[in-house]
């Protein structure tokens, strides 16, 4: 199960062969990237951030966009639009292909990046083979009643994508039945390396922005209030201790979950009777906290905004002046082009698969997301009046 406190700091993250199982880890644990998309969806900042950068990964469509490419029912556009999703986080994506007796695609499914893993590196540090296993890193956000270890026997493994290929490889699997097909496997990072995703650099700005947020739902379920010191004589298992305790709790907070710090058994010497001492706040009382949140908040989302390079006016930042037609069609220009390069990427290699395959459509041609300002044109109200007047 993820948690906050196992990830306070990420420095580095290692590719690690482990020889037991015969794959490349992706981190020591090799639990890194299911960890990154675990982050991404707690943190407030970041999953905006990447569901905008995909949204213009996948544009506003293309030619043969409903053919199915699937024996599940897929379409080409879910495909691209799951590969822009792994894109925007990852900045890889990976397709699996079947084939038929020819030697052509004749099946396309996306595979996540996280349920993936290279084979051990050869002496060129490069990787045949492909693993596949939903839960790598024993971290996937879908739980089965029955989590087992990896073990060298669960990995699926799949060869890389070479379609001229495959007819050997079908043959030495003994027949189409029995083979795996092939995964193309893109990352920016080069061939047999684990992609470096746009938040690994700013990692610790979502980790303080998950923090942030965890802080400000804690100072609004305590009401804001003070912070109290309860000294006592009773002993800590007394049962009118706890009753005192829980009367404190349920008069506090909008959850009745108080800032009491009890100090219970104190000797007669020390106080005469039980009392509750508030324990003066300082520059740390709830406003101030609010405050530092907010300013922590914006530091955040700038520097993870800047990781995408998302024009303010998209992210909501300086809208002082507000929404404006013409400057809301410029941050779509902007972003158009920071985006171009990854529509490219998701267009050439869809294109490889496509060119060898038994599908229609053979070039993947994403169109531009545009700005819809087509409004119904009321007319002028003197414009009503005049044809009133000329219809009496």
């Amino acid at each position: 199960m993820f948690s906050v406190q196992t990830h306070k700091e990420v420095t580095e993250v290692e590719t690690v062969e482990d020889s037991g199982i015969g794959i490349m880890k992706w981190g020591r644990s090799n639990s890194f990237p299911q960890t990154l998309v675990n982050l991404i969806k707690k943190s407030p900042c970041a999953k905006p951030a990447v569901a905008r950068t995909a949204k213009f990964y996948k544009g506003k469509g293309f030619k043969g966009q409903s053919e199915i490419v699937s024996t599940t029912g897929m379409t080409l556009r879910k495909l691209v639009s799951i590969l822009a999703d792994d894109y925007s986080i990852f900045e890889a994506f990976a397709i699996h292909c079947n084939f038929n007796m020819y030697g052509q695609v004749s099946s396309m499914m996306p595979l996540r990046i996280p349920d993936l893993r290279f084979n051990r590196f050869d002496e060129l540090n490069s990787a045949s083979k492909i693993g596949y296993h939903p839960n790598f890193g024993l971290n996937a956000d879908v739980v089965k009643q029955v989590t087992k270890p990896v073990t060298a026997s669960s990995i699926k493994w799949i060869d890389v994508f070479n379609p001229d290929a495959v007819l050997q490889q079908m043959e030495a699997a003994g027949g189409a039945a029995k083979y795996n097909g092939q995964i193309l496997y893109f990352s920016e990072s080069g061939s047999s390396c684990y992609p470096d995703p746009p938040l690994l650099a700013p990692m610790n700005y979502m980790l303080s922005d998950i923090e942030n947020s965890i802080l400000v739902r804690k100072e609004t379920a305590t009401g804001f209030i003070n912070t109290y010191l309860l000294k006592t004589m009773l002993d800590e298992t007394d049962p009118n201790l706890h009753a005192l305790e829980a009367s404190i709790a349920e008069a506090q907070g909008a959850r009745g979950t108080g800032k009491v710090i009890t100090m219970s058994g104190m000797t007669a010497e020390e106080m005469q009777t039980t009392s509750l001492e508030k324990i003066d706040a300082g520059s740390s009382g709830g406003g101030t906290i609010i405050d530092n949140a907010a300013t922590c908040y914006d530091l955040d989302k700038k520097v993870i905004d800047g990781a995408y390079l998302i024009p303010p006016l998209l992210s909501g930042v300086s809208m002082e002046s507000g929404f404006s037609q013409s400057g809301m069609k410029d941050a779509y220009f902007v972003f158009n082009a920071v985006t171009q390069s990854g529509r490219d990427s998701i267009e050439a290699e869809v294109t490889r698969v496509l060119s060898s395959s038994i599908f229609a459509t053979k070039v993947l041609k994403i169109e531009r997301l545009t700005l819809d300002v087509e409004e119904e044109q009321e007319p002028a109200a003197e414009n009503v009046v005049e044809e009133t007047e000329k219809k009496e």
